[in-house]
């Protein structure tokens, strides 16, 4: 209702807050008042306004005491009540930022690589925005490797696809970031077998980084040394 008050219809933001409001009635009922907090039924904490803005700050320090604050709770996984943020949880947060420090950091205190706003986008989809991708490629291919290394998946749906993230990297150029979507393994942490030129490295957990059609084998990274 601000928003219409003060006449900022036309704005990205208007347009998210009414597909996200679209989305909550089909959920809960047109009899939602848009207002009123409705009931979690997934146990997840709600995320307080202060720590969503701390993360479009980049106030590190400000969201990990938040979170160390309360163990017991599942805060990694909060869910923001902002109706313009669709659900974010804190990764979906940072990612919309493109906060690779940040995004790391909450997946190493248990955030599900894979949760969902409304509107069924992953961190990995915001990461792999078409704006992100043509201001600063080289920090948002950073964030889409760390995510694809934790597992990231894809879903059926336009934006939300392996196809659809393959094709929105082609079309800027992001050649190496489309060849690593379309292999079975990029990105991926893998553990290394049966390899018999080096058999010391057998066991070893590493990411694959790049891979080779001429050959079908992969480039990795492994996780206590450098390539």
């Amino acid at each position: 209702q601000k928003l219409e008050d003060d006449n900022n219809t036309s704005s990205k933001l208007y347009g998210d807050t009414c597909r996200c409001l679209k989305e909550a009635e089909e959920r809960v009922g047109a009899e939602w008042d848009g207002v009123t907090v409705l009931d979690d039924k997934n146990g997840k904490p709600p995320m307080p306004d202060y720590v969503i803005k701390a993360i479009g700050q980049g106030d590190i320090r400000s969201v990990l005491r938040w979170i160390n604050a309360n163990r017991t709770e599942d805060r990694a996984n909060a869910i923001s009540s902002a109706v313009e943020l669709c659900g974010d949880s804190p990764l979906l947060a940072a990612a919309v930022f493109n906060n690779l420090a940040l995004m790391s950091l909450l997946l190493q205190l248990g955030a599900d690589v894979n949760s969902r706003d409304s509107a069924g986008f992953t961190a990995i989809s915001m990461t792999f925005s078409s704006s992100k991708i043509g201001s600063g490629f080289v920090s948002v291919s950073e964030g889409i490797r760390l995510l694809l290394s934790w597992g990231a998946s894809f879903f059926p749906g336009d934006g939300h696809s392996r196809e659809s993230h393959i094709s929105s990297a082609t079309k800027r150029g992001a050649h190496d970031i489309a060849n690593l979507l379309a292999s079975e393994l990029g990105g991926r942490r893998c553990e290394i077998v049966s390899l018999t030129s080096q058999p010391e490295l057998n066991g070893k957990t590493c990411v694959a980084d790049e891979y080779l059609p001429a050959s079908n084998q992969y480039k990795v990274t492994l996780e206590t040394k450098c390539k």
